[in-house]
C-alpha cells in the first residue's frame, strides 16, 4: 500500500474504500457484578462475544458505562500497572478526604436510598472517560497488541450496566455477508429481546 509523506516524523498508509455500504445497529447490554470498592475488569472478551452473536464483522462498537462512579477506559492488562493506576487514582482522590458530597444533611433530593459515602469515587470518575469508542475489523475489536478494554469500578461492589452499541457495515446488496469468525475460547452471550447480557 502506498504511503504519504506528512514530514521528517508522519507518514499515512493511503486509505482504502471499502464501500458502497449499508448499516446495522445492534443494542446490547452487559451485567457485571463487581467485588471490590476500586477495580479494573476486563471486557474485551465479552464485547467479542458480542460481536460474533450479532454478526459483526467491521463496523464500531460503542462502550457506554450507564453509572457516575463506573468508567470505560483502554489499557493494558498486565498487573502491576492495574495496580499502579489503583494508587494513582486513591493518592489523588483518597476516600478520607471531607468531601461535599457525602453530606446527607446538605444535598438536596433525590438522593438514592442507598446511598453511600461516595465523593472520591465520583471525582475518580472526573479523570476518567465514560465511553470508548472502538473500530471492529474481521469480526474482532481492532485494538493494538496490549490494549484492553477494562470497566473501571470506583464505588464497588455493585451490579454494573454496561450499554454496547454495535455498529456493522455491510456491502449494500449483499445479504447476511460473511459469516462471523469462530472466537478461541469465547461463547457468545445470551440472547433476550435484542439485548445480550452476562452477569459476571
Amino acid at each position: 500500500m502506498d504511503e504519504v509523506n506528512l514530514g521528517p516524523t508522519v507518514s499515512m498508509q493511503a486509505a482504502l474504500r471499502h464501500g458502497p455500504y449499508s448499516t446495522e445497529v445492534f443494542e446490547a447490554v452487559l451485567s457485571v457484578n463487581t467485588r471490590h470498592g476500586l477495580e479494573f475488569i476486563d471486557l474485551t472478551g465479552h464485547i467479542n462475544a458480542c460481536l460474533l452473536e450479532h454478526r459483526v464483522r467491521t463496523g464500531q462498537v460503542v462502550v457506554f458505562s450507564l453509572h457516575t462512579t463506573a468508567a470505560i477506559k483502554i489499557n493494558e492488562a498486565e498487573d502491576l500497572l492495574l495496580e499502579d493506576f489503583k494508587r494513582l487514582l486513591l493518592r489523588l482522590c483518597p476516600p478520607d478526604r471531607n468531601y461535599a458530597h457525602n453530606d446527607l444533611r446538605r444535598r438536596k433530593p433525590p438522593i438514592a436510598p442507598d446511598e453511600r459515602a461516595n465523593g472520591h469515587s465520583h471525582c475518580m470518575h472526573l479523570l476518567l472517560p465514560t465511553s470508548e469508542t472502538i473500530p471492529v475489523s474481521d469480526g474482532r475489536l481492532a485494538l493494538g497488541t496490549w490494549q484492553r478494554v477494562f470497566l473501571v469500578e470506583l464505588d464497588g461492589p455493585r451490579q454494573r450496566q454496561i450499554s454496547l452499541r454495535l455498529i456493522s457495515y455491510k456491502l449494500a446488496g449483499h445479504g447476511e455477508g460473511p459469516k462471523p469468525i469462530q472466537l478461541n475460547g469465547q461463547r457468545p452471550l445470551s440472547s433476550n429481546n435484542g439485548f445480550g447480557e452476562r452477569s459476571a
